[in-house]
């Protein structure tokens, strides 16, 4: 019986363990499918916007306050004025048009979950 009860303890503690990498496994993949996008970004009095490359429509930034906060400060040292645009590697997911606010001018929005790199604009940037 001692060494049934001490069997059933090992088959559990493997099953945890297995369920445990199981989820670690599940997440390292869920963080590594956001998509890096490429593209323009600008900022200025109510214009927060990003451009992919290769796209006509415009899509309103939106991200978590240390993300926006980092974004704004690489722009402004970058920058010698407003509403110039600046090429930005990001990581983030496209999100539908908002419903209200600033955004709802947009084609959508970009929840921007990582700046990457941030340079001034060139014509060869999107090539």
């Amino acid at each position: 019986m001692k060494k049934t009860a001490n069997y059933l303890i090992a088959l559990l503690m493997l099953v945890l363990i297995q369920a445990c990498t199981a989820t670690v496994e599940e997440q390292r993949q869920a963080e590594t499918k956001v998509p890096t996008i490429f593209g323009h970004y600008t900022y200025g009095h109510e214009v927060n916007s990003f451009r992919p490359c290769g796209e006509k429509q415009d899509f309103w930034v939106k991200g978590s306050n240390d993300t926006l906060e980092l974004m704004t400060q690489k722009y402004s040292a970058l920058v010698t004025k407003l509403y110039d645009e600046v090429f930005v590697e990001i990581k983030g997911n496209f999100e539908s048009k908002a419903s209200d606010g600033f955004a709802m001018d947009y084609d959508g929005q970009v929840n921007i979950l990582e700046l990457v790199h941030m340079k001034n604009k060139h014509a060869s940037d999107c090539e």
